[in-house]
């Protein structure tokens, strides 16, 4: 059985070796300092022999350990693998600007909206606008005050869906700002608007739950939604319509 293994080990093993370069191979010094074995030891009978299978002669030497005077295995080095750089993710054109009818800005809005992740076009982004509007308010004896006011909308919303169709949910709130264009003739917090019953806020919440329509090549996307207005004292229900451009 040894020698039909030593047969095939020393038929097979130099036509490997000839084959490839990344292999351990053994040498062996004998003790007269010049004669040296290099190949792989196939067989080891301690204190007696070792067998050798040379790999430049292609033959299998035996020999007597007391003629040893040190064996080596030697492992090469290995090459490191190339250095692989993980492959960047494509930044995507994921900002749009947008006019908004009704919606979060209570008449009308012009909108900035954005991604977080310049490398998607959906999960978390903000939004943010502006609005202009005058305001009539009236006091219990009909007296007149216009207010010139500016509000800032900000909402952060969330898209869920695929390619160009997504399920839009925000929440924010919307900043207002006033200055009187008129006279007092009562105290202020005496005034109100007319349509509302309700003195204008200095804030009040928003949220939005919507389709929205993002496109794939082109320029244009559009939405609509359900936009409650949320004050201190008032619930109001809104819907928004959406349409804008998609910006660099």
């Amino acid at each position: 059985m040894k020698f039909i293994l030593a047969s095939l080990l020393m038929f097979i093993s130099p036509r490997g070796f000839s084959q490839q370069k990344n292999y351990p191979s053994d040498k062996i010094y004998l003790n007269d300092s010049v004669t040296v074995y290099e190949g792989l030891i196939i067989e080891q009978a301690p204190a007696k022999y070792v067998k050798i299978v040379r790999t430049k002669e292609k033959d299998t030497v035996q020999v007597q350990m007391k003629d040893i005077w040190k064996m080596l295995r030697i492992h090469p080095i290995q090459k490191s693998l190339p250095k692989v750089e993980p492959e960047k993710k494509k930044k995507i054109k994921n900002r749009f600007v947008f006019a908004e009818l009704l919606g979060s800005g209570g008449l009308y809005s012009l909108n900035y909206d954005f991604r977080f992740d310049k490398t998607s076009v959906k999960k978390w982004g903000l939004r943010a606008g502006i609005e202009y509007l005058p305001l009539n308010t009236y006091n219990y004896s009909g007296d007149k005050l216009t207010y010139s006011t500016v509000l800032f909308p900000f909402m952060v919303n969330y898209l869920i869906g695929k390619r160009n169709k997504f399920l839009e949910l925000g929440l924010g709130a919307v900043y207002v700002f006033k200055w009187r264009q008129g006279k007092l003739l009562a105290e202020e917090y005496e005034y109100f608007i007319k349509n509302l019953n309700r003195r204008i806020p200095k804030s009040y919440g928003a949220f939005s739950i919507g389709y929205r329509h993002n496109p794939i090549k082109g320029k244009i996307m559009w939405g609509i939604g359900i936009t409650p207005l949320i004050g201190n004292s008032f619930i109001l229900p809104n819907i928004g319509v959406k349409i804008g451009y998609r910006v660099k």
